[in-house]
């Protein structure tokens, strides 16, 4: 058992070197969001309430864009890995033309039908939040929000290419900078300080827009001014070239992926939507938790994410056993630091929500949600990781069915009912939603036990790439 899961110190050496920045990276990340949400929630629970759902309104522009970027940074780790240079650079362009253009999309949609889907989450269901006011904040917030979408989306895209080829220390600190201007400017323009007026949620939104752009110059500056050591950059736009048949299998493989993202973002945003039947003080609570959960969870993420790159490498090497060895040791380091961050949550969990200006009911929901979350934080770094094995060795169609069927087929409709024709507490609704999630964590073993993921991509991607051109 211990030499199956646990590794030696030149195997935690190699996952620090890839997994810290990213810990950081997400960390600082995180720490927007946290504190984002702690100084909105200093205003009122209707100022929490609108920018929590125009937040999850936003969680499914980004984590398209992250499933837009995944299809092609499958071929990026494996063709640096197999020294395939010149196609790492394309696989840079494929995604900065597509993120370009789904965020063009994004603004436009947002702008034509933004106040239609924050309807979806406002109902009649009585609570103490005032819901005109939360749509007024709401319709607020989003309206600057939408001119960061463009810069976020392309720092996701120099990014990703720098995790493919090792380097993740520029985007770390591009995230700390952004970060640490973040949280000045929301002290300043929220409760208007130095001289600034009052802003509430509109402050909270400049200066989350204003972090974005500088994170996106920060990091793409750096890298085309040190475009030797990250090479992808060096003359990428002056030849915007991409193999059509290199496209081609990116769009076959990252299609699914883009799908699966798309399906499993709007199904979260769904299943919030399910709960804020119960009223939009649900929104807030369950909000509160997800902010404090994901600032927890960012050792497990990172474990996912050095899983893609360096089972992504090796197999790109054609090291097929020794990725295998290697996966068992980064899921179980994924599930057993897990554990540990889920007793700190359990500890955190009834002196957080008393941070924020809201309810009694708001903040009991809250520390009940916690738990929760908490209970089942191993079940969900277990999928995590097993979902970033099957993924890094290009089974996106397998993927998408593990990833988005089991929300779709299990928990929305199980939410849906519960919510809508039961009289049992959002609380215990929350738990029997969280609960089917072990369907999936089955599932994660059974193919990741099979191998179905043992797979080199580029080899003969990259015949077929040569005689395309």
């Amino acid at each position: 058992m211990k030499i199956k899961y646990v590794g030696d110190k030149a195997f935690y050496k190699g996952v620090a070197k890839i997994a810290l920045p990213i810990i950081m990276q997400n960390g600082f990340t995180f720490m927007v969001s946290f504190v984002d949400n702690i100084m909105v929630g200093q205003i009122s629970t209707e100022a929490m309430s609108s920018v929590a759902i125009v937040n999850q309104l936003l969680f499914v522009f980004n984590t398209c864009i992250l499933g837009i970027i995944a299809g092609a940074s499958i071929f990026g780790a494996q063709f640096h890995g197999s020294k395939d240079f010149e196609r790492v650079k394309e696989t840079f362009r494929f995604r900065f033309l597509v993120c370009a253009i789904a965020s063009i999309f994004a603004i436009i949609l947002f702008i034509c039908k933004g106040e239609q889907l924050l309807l979806l989450f406002f109902h009649s269901a009585s609570d103490s939040v005032d819901t005109a006011n939360t749509l007024s904040l709401g319709k607020e917030y989003l309206i600057i929000i939408l001119y960061g979408l463009f810069p976020t989306a392309i720092t996701q895209v120099y990014a990703s290419t720098q995790r493919d080829i090792g380097k993740t220390f520029v985007p770390m600190c591009a995230s700390i900078m952004a970060v640490v201007i973040n949280i000045i400017l929301n002290y300043i323009l929220i409760f208007g300080k130095l001289g600034c007026p009052a802003l509430g949620v509109q402050g909270a939104a400049i200066a989350t827009t204003t972090a974005r752009f500088i994170e996106f110059l920060v990091i793409a500056g750096i890298t085309h001014m040190k475009n030797k050591e990250y090479y992808f950059a060096e003359n990428v736009f002056r030849a915007f070239k991409i193999s059509p048949a290199l496209a081609k299998n990116i769009a076959i493989k990252g299609t699914p992926l883009m799908v699966n993202e798309l399906f499993w973002s709007v199904g979260t945003v769904t299943m919030m939507q399910c709960y804020s039947v119960r009223g939009l003080g649900v929104v807030a609570s369950i909000n509160m938790a997800t902010t404090i959960y994901n600032v927890f969870s960012i050792l497990y993420i990172a474990v996912g994410s050095s899983i893609a790159i360096m089972i992504g490498q090796l197999l790109g090497a054609g090291k097929m056993e020794e990725a295998r060895e290697i996966d068992n040791k980064l899921i179980f380091l994924a599930v057993a630091s897990s554990i540990v961050l889920a007793v700190a949550i359990m500890i955190s969990a009834p002196l957080y929500p008393e941070i924020y200006n809201t309810t009694d009911d708001v903040r009991k929901m809250a520390v009940s949600f916690m738990y929760i979350l908490a209970l089942y934080m191993p079940v969900s770094a277990y999928i995590h990781a097993t979902f970033f094995t099957i993924r890094a060795g290009g089974n996106t169609l397998i993927t998408f069915l593990f990833d988005s069927a089991n929300l779709w087929l299990i928990n929305i409709p199980l939410a849906f009912f519960l919510t809508r024709y039961t009289d049992i507490s959002i609380v215990a609704i929350y738990f029997i939603c969280q609960s089917a999630d072990i369907i999936k964590c089955i599932a994660g073993y059974i193919l990741v036990k099979k191998g179905v993921w043992l797979n080199n991509i580029v080899v003969n991607k990259q015949e077929m790439c040569l005689k395309q051109d």
